[in-house]
């Protein structure tokens, strides 16, 4: 088993909509992944830099800026959540940028539209792995799985009933303890997967499965390791062109590492 909660898919992650705008008034939609996380005391809405800031992809001189945040958020009833949902159109969104690592994050958001009934839960900041947890709990080909939702905005693969997310395994491809380098990706902070990363994956939690034998009572020893986020998925390669279809995939995508996502919470 992953260890991992499964009501993540309903309560944790979510879709987020994105509207830039340029000073002709063209606009430029994005829809992306995102996952909430908590502190001892505020919430946020985690997820990549380029779904917030337009010059990531659109370079330095882009003219396009936020004109609307919205988040899906699930009917909820205690512990009970249900099959509906709304988008929240943020309100003044106080919005966190890392200066070199794909992660921004909405800083507890507020809602221009009625929200009542609908909410979310969070991962903890306890649950995000640290430094020391990449370079001692984590190795090259551990399974890890990653959250999301997948596909264009034409085609999406997700649950449409429930509009909840969908879970796919990554193998760990280098060596957590340190910063992958690639001339291919221009972000840091960065360790890569093997495994299919697409479309509106950006933004997912990328859960380590818990691996080890957990010893209790009188028993000492043992080797658990305990499901933890380990980062945020953030891109991928394709294999040639066209850049088109699953068989164009190289195989290998890559996360941002849960150190930065620290830094933005921090």
């Amino acid at each position: 088993m992953s260890g991992i909660n499964p009501n993540i898919l309903a309560t944790r992650v979510a879709r987020l909509l994105v509207k830039f705008q340029d000073d002709l008034g063209n606009t430029l939609d994005v829809s992306g992944t995102g996952f909430w996380v908590k502190n001892s005391s505020r919430s946020f809405f985690i997820t990549n830099r380029h779904n917030l800031d337009a010059t990531l992809k659109l370079g330095p001189d882009t003219k396009y800026k936020i004109v609307e945040v919205a988040i899906q958020l699930r009917r909820c009833k205690g512990d009970q959540y249900f099959a509906e949902t709304l988008f929240g159109q943020c309100d003044a969104p106080e919005i966190r940028l890392h200066a070199t690592a794909d992660v921004g994050a909405i800083c507890e958001p507020k809602y221009k539209n009625d929200t009542s009934g609908f909410g979310h839960d969070a991962i903890r900041t306890e649950e995000i792995a640290t430094q020391d947890f990449l370079a001692t709990g984590v190795a090259p080909m551990d399974f890890a799985s990653f959250i999301g939702f997948p596909g264009r905005s034409s085609e999406p693969w997700w649950d449409k009933a429930w509009e909840m997310a969908i879970a796919r395994t990554v193998n760990i491809a280098s060596l957590p303890a340190i910063r992958y380098s690639n001339p291919a990706v221009l972000t840091g902070d960065v360790m890569l997967v093997s495994g299919l990363s697409f479309s509106g994956s950006s933004g997912s939690p990328v859960i380590l499965h818990s691996k080890g034998i957990k010893l209790g009572g009188a028993l000492t020893g043992g080797n658990y390791v305990p499901a933890k986020v380990i980062g945020i998925m953030s891109g991928h390669w394709w294999n040639d062109e066209p850049r088109d279809g699953m068989f164009f995939h190289s195989g290998l995508s890559y996360l941002t590492r849960s150190t930065a996502i620290h830094d933005v919470v921090g």
